[in-house]
C-alpha cells in the first residue's frame, strides 16, 4: 500500500479527504506508523517526515501534527530540564489548539508528567497527574 501511494498510483487518501492531499495524508501516517517500529535516528527521520508533512497539509495545531510532534519529543535525546520545556509548550498548544479535554491533550500532559517525574519533580509530577485523571475521567466516566 505504501508503495503505491509513494507512486502514486493508488489509494484515496484519508476517510473525508480524497485526492492529492488524501494521499499525502495517508504517506504521512505511513511514516508516522513506521516510525514507532524503528530505532533512534531512523524513528525520529520518519516522526520528522511526518510531522512536516502533516504541517504542511493540515496546519501545525491539527491533532495529527501536534500527536507526532509529541512523540518526536519522546523520541528525542536531550536534557531532562529541555524536555520538560518542551512538554510544557506542547501541552499549552494543544490546550489551545483542541481543548483541555482531548485526549491527545492528556497523553502529552501524562507523559509531561513522566518527565517531572523523571526529573524528581515529584510533587509537580503527582499536580499533573491528578489533573490528567480528572481530565480522563471526565471525558470517559469514573470506574
Amino acid at each position: 500500500r505504501i508503495v503505491e501511494v509513494w507512486e502514486g498510483g493508488g489509494g484515496g487518501g484519508l476517510e473525508g479527504v480524497g485526492g492529492e492531499e488524501g494521499r499525502k495524508l495517508e504517506l504521512m501516517d505511513a511514516y508516522y506508523h513506521f516510525g514507532c517500529v524503528c530505532k533512534d535516528d531512523e524513528r525520529r527521520s520518519y516522526y520528522k517526515k511526518a510531522k512536516d508533512g502533516f504541517e504542511a497539509v493540515l496546519g501545525p495545531d491539527s491533532d495529527k501534527a501536534l500527536t507526532v510532534t509529541k512523540s518526536l519529543i519522546i523520541a528525542t535525546k536531550t536534557s531532562k530540564g529541555e524536555k520538560i520545556e518542551k512538554f510544557r509548550a506542547l501541552v499549552e498548544t494543544m490546550v489551545e489548539a483542541l481543548g483541555e479535554e482531548n485526549v491527545e491533550t492528556l497523553m502529552a500532559r501524562h507523559y509531561l508528567a513522566f518527565a517531572l517525574d523523571d526529573n524528581r519533580e515529584y510533587e509537580e509530577a503527582r499536580k499533573v497527574l491528578e489533573r490528567c485523571l480528572a481530565g480522563r475521567e471526565k471525558l470517559l466516566g469514573e470506574y
